[in-house]
C-alpha cells in the first residue's frame, strides 16, 4: 500500500539535486519543485501506475526498482536517478505502461497541475525529458523488433 513519507522541503529539494534529469536546473526552481512535490513509498509488487489510466503525476525514483511492463510484457527496469510518468503528460494520453514496484520503493512525485509550467518555465528541462522519451521510444522499438 502506498504511503506518504514525511520529509521537509529541504530534505526534498536535496534529493532533487540527485536526480540527473534536473542537473543545472536553477536551485530556486528545485526550490519551487520540492515544494509541490510529494515523497511515495511503495512495497514489493505494488502497481504505482497502471497502463491506460489517465495521467496524474510525474515520479522521480529517489531508491529502489521499478519495473516497466506494456501489455503484460516488462519492457525496462528504472532505478534511483530515472524518472517515469512523463508520456502521459506531455501526451494528454492515457498511460502507456505499468510500472511496479521491485521490492520497497522511494519516490518523488509532482502532479500534472504543476508539471507542464514548470516544463513552460524551464525549455532545457523540457529539452532533457523529451530526449529520454525519444531514446525509451528507440529502444521499445528495438525490443519490439528482436522479441
Amino acid at each position: 500500500m502506498t504511503k506518504s513519507v514525511s520529509l521537509g522541503q529541504a530534505e526534498r529539494a536535496r534529493a532533487l539535486t540527485q536526480m540527473p534529469i534536473l542537473e543545472g536546473c536553477p536551485p530556486p526552481e528545485v526550490e519551487q519543485i520540492a515544494s509541490r512535490a510529494h515523497v511515495l513509498l511503495f512495497e514489493d509488487g505494488e502497481v504505482i501506475v497502471p497502463e491506460g489510466e489517465e495521467g496524474l503525476g510525474f515520479y522521480f525514483i529517489t531508491d529502489g526498482r521499478v519495473r516497466v511492463l506494456r501489455v503484460g510484457r516488462e519492457i525496462a527496469e528504472l532505478g534511483a536517478g530515472d524518472f517515469f510518468g512523463e508520456v502521459s503528460l506531455l501526451e494528454g494520453t492515457v498511460r502507456n505502461a505499468t510500472v511496479v514496484a521491485d521490492g520497497t520503493v522511494v519516490c518523488i512525485g509532482i502532479l500534472r497541475s504543476f508539471f507542464r509550467p514548470l516544463l513552460a518555465r524551464n525549455p532545457r528541462l523540457a529539452l532533457r525529458i523529451l530526449d529520454m522519451e525519444i531514446q525509451r521510444f528507440a529502444e521499445d522499438e528495438d525490443a519490439d523488433r528482436a522479441g
